[in-house]
């Protein structure tokens, strides 16, 4: 839900008149960010415990759950981030070729 829901209010707010994304930010990087975002888990971990009782099965199993989405969210964003990350380097390094060939 951490991605959508700050990919979703990233663009909202961008909507509102005199808010825009930074020229340099892109769609993509929000959504990859997003990703990483789902990382946060210590709350859900405090209300699994005080929803399904400390030491339960069903606390347990929350926590389980909890720490592999987190885990699968870590994994998941970084991966597409290192990816936006290389296109980025590409197009640097392209900028800077065409900036030697002109001096």
């Amino acid at each position: 839900g951490k991605p959508l829901g700050i990919t979703v209010t990233t663009w909202l707010t961008s909507k509102l008149p005199g808010m825009a994304l930074a020229s340099s930010l892109r769609w993509p990087d929000i959504i990859g960010m997003g990703m990483v975002a789902g990382i946060g888990f210590t709350v859900s971990l405090l209300v699994s415990e005080l929803t399904f009782g400390a030491g339960t099965v069903l606390d347990d199993h929350a926590k389980v759950g909890v720490l592999t989405a987190s885990l699968l969210s870590a994994i998941l964003g970084g991966a597409y981030l290192a990816v936006r990350n290389r296109k980025y380097a590409r197009a640097a390094a392209a900028n800077a070729g065409d900036a030697r060939t002109r001096s």
